[in-house]
Order: structure tokens, then sequence, then C-alpha cells
């Protein structure tokens, strides 16, 4: 049952992650459709134009170079995905292109929104993964406002809000909507939607709640506040800038592109717009490859640490329905590393593998997996909700064994 008597914070947050939730969906929907194009690495080249796209319309063809979107230069795709950020519908898009040795000026406009030049295929992926989003931050609240005092609780809750509004690209035209807003909600909204850049740093400390595998308040604490102050600062503002002053966050971007780890990172987590840490410190391209690499590395090391808490939680174990409770989050954390690669390795196929997409990674594939990560969120939510109950069976042995 749902406690409403808890903390003013939960629900300022709750209200954050439900505003951002369909601030984003909505977006995705009505936000300035596709420009048209096929990118080819590095440089943003033209690889390919949908016909009557609007790029095509402006009269862009394969083999060209964008070098510049409404006078900001492009020294790369990230480039690209700011400057498709602050697209809207109706408002004329300039464009300065490279073909062979000739610089031409283009002038493109979208006029309509996403939905309206989707297949229905796409449409009908799109809203299968919303629902799935919109069915996790349902849960986040059921878990947070059902057991508002425990601690497991709300990090679960917190975990799956941040999961619900997760983006690895903004969406075209998401920086010049909220750039329409009040910065009293663009700002949450920003913030909250980069925050999935930071997840690592709630599931590390839901796994230490776990008996057996506790930790102190205080080293608790310093796992997260010591890498979220390092990180969450410089992405926050980062964030922020590309509302606000996205031409800070254009630079020639070559040198970091280039580093292997750099590339690893935006082909797994697809998240390099929203990691332009170069607000703060002050923009040096050695270091923006130093604090992506620490980035990467320390999300991979907390991820597998809260695994490797949970196997030991379950060896330790000698109760055998917590022991099978702790089982199952196991298989559902395992089902989301085999989703997770599934997605990783579909988005990135044509350019790791120059092959045509199998089926396996087809939309139907796709919507199977957005339908069994389900199974994840469920499992941890049915195991947080009925740890009451567990405990409660355990005193009750326990004071009949004493007995």
């Amino acid at each position: 049952m749902l406690n409403w008597r808890v903390p003013w914070w939960m629900y300022l947050i709750a209200a954050v992650y439900l505003l951002t939730f369909f601030f984003n969906a909505r977006q995705e929907g009505w936000g300035p459709a596709n420009a048209g194009w096929a990118p080819a690495w590095p440089a943003p080249m033209v690889a390919s134009v949908v016909p009557g796209s609007p790029m095509d319309r402006a009269g862009l063809k394969a083999g060209d170079i964008l070098k510049a979107v409404n006078g900001q230069p492009l020294n790369g795709m990230p480039d690209w995905f700011v400057a498709r950020a602050h697209f809207e519908l109706d408002r004329p898009i300039d464009l300065q292109i490279l073909r062979g040795e000739q610089h031409i000026s283009l002038r493109m406009t979208i006029t309509r929104p996403a939905w309206r030049t989707s297949r229905r295929a796409q449409l009908f992926g799109a809203a299968a993964f919303y629902l799935v989003r919109l069915i996790l931050l349902l849960l986040a609240i059921l878990v947070a406002f059902s057991q508002p005092e425990r601690l497991r609780a709300r990090l679960l809750g917190l975990m799956f809000a941040v999961g619900s509004v997760a983006e690895g690209y903004p969406s075209a035209g998401w920086a010049a909507a909220l750039h329409h807003l009040p910065p009293v909600l663009a700002v949450p909204i920003c913030l909250a939607t980069a925050s999935c850049l930071m997840s690592s740093l709630v599931w590390l400390p839901f796994c230490t709640t776990f008996r057996k595998a506790r930790l102190s308040e205080r080293w608790r604490w310093s796992l997260v506040l010591v890498p979220g102050v390092a990180f969450g600062l410089p992405i926050a503002a980062s964030a922020i800038a590309m509302i606000y002053v996205p031409s800070s966050l254009m630079r020639p971007w070559p040198e970091l592109l280039s580093a292997t780890p750099v590339r690893l990172v935006q082909d797994i987590a697809g998240v390099s717009p929203l990691l332009f840490l170069n607000i703060l410190p002050a923009y040096r391209p050695v270091t923006q490859s130093v604090l992506l690499d620490l980035w990467a590395a320390v999300n991979a090391l907390y991820l597998t640490a809260g695994f490797l808490i949970l196997v030991t939680s379950y060896r330790q174990l000698r109760d055998a329905r917590e022991r099978h409770g702790v089982g199952r989050l196991l298989v559902a954390v395992g089902i989301f590393g085999l989703i997770a690669v599934h997605n990783i390795v579909g988005r990135n196929w044509n350019d790791w593998f120059r092959l045509a997409r199998p089926g396996l990674f087809s939309p139907t594939a796709s919507l199977a997996t957005d339908t069994l990560f389900l199974i994840v969120p469920l499992t941890l939510a049915y195991y947080v909700l009925t740890d009451d109950r567990r405990a409660g069976e355990r005193s009750t042995r326990e004071v009949s064994t004493s007995g």
C-alpha cells in the first residue's frame, strides 16, 4: 500500500521525473522529423539522402560534408547531435557544406513532426518502448512510496526513475523546446535526463544494502559523493550548456573522438553529447579523454562490484527463501546484461561488421527485448516489496526455534 506521508523531497523528485518522462515522450513524437540523411564517420559526411526528406529538398547530395549548421561549425558527429537538438518546426536551418572543392550554403526547413514521417512499425515500436518506460516509472513510485522509510526501497525507486527517462542522444528539437520553458522547469528536466550517466552510483549502494554485504553509512556516502562530484558537476554544467550556450560544446573534437576508449564509450553508451566535459574543467582534449575514460571505468567497476555483492550475498545465505529471492535477482540482472549486449551490438552492427543487419536485430526483435526487459524491474520490485514479509517469517521461525 502506498504511504503518502513521506518527506517533501520525495514528492519533488517524483514530480521532476514524471515531468521529464512526459516532456521527452512528447518531444520524441512531436519534435521535428528526421532530417533524412545517413552520416558517415568520422566527419559529418553524407552517405545517403532519403528522397523527399528535408535534406533532399534542400539540395543535399551523397558525398557532401556538413561544415556548419546555423553558423556553428561541425567538427565531428557529436556536434551534429548538439545542433539537431536545437532544430524547430517551420524554422529555417542554414547549412554550410563542402562538395568537392566547392563551399555551398543551403537552407533546410523541417515542416512535419516526427510521428508524421514514421512508418507504422516504427510508431508501434516507439509506443511500446515508452509504455515500458512508463511502467518502469510507475514501479519507481510504487516501490519508493510503499516503503519510504527503507533505504533499499528509495534507492531502487530512484534507479527505476533514472532508467525511465534515460536518453543516449537528445532527440531533435529537445534543447530548443527546453529553451522555451522557464529555467525552473527546463533545468530539472535537463538534469533528470542526464542522471542516467550516474546510474551506477545508485546501483552499487542498492547492492550494499543486502544482508552479509553491508557497508557503513560513511563508506556508502563516500562511494556516491566522490565520483558524484567529480563527474556530476561537469556533466550537469555541460547538459545545461546544451540548452543555453551550445556553442561552448561545439569544439574541435578529432583528437578526442579518435581515442579508442572514447569511441568505445560512444558505441556502448551513445552518450557523448551529454558527456562534453569541457565546461568544468577548462577545455583540453587530453583532459576530456581522461575524464571520459575514468567515467567509463568507474561505471564498469561499480556495476561489476554490485553484481559480485549480490553473488556473495547469495552464497552466504542459509535461509532457503532468501536464497531463492536473491537467486531470482541474479537471473534478472543476467537478463538485463543480455538485453544490453543485444542493444549495443544491434546499434553498431553496420559500423562494426559492414554486413546486413540480421533478423535478430529487427524491429520485432527489439520489441521482444523491450517486453523481456520488464522481467528485470518487476523481479527487483517484487523482492523489495516482499522483503518485510520475508523478514517477519524469518523472525517467526527464529522465535519458534528458540522456544
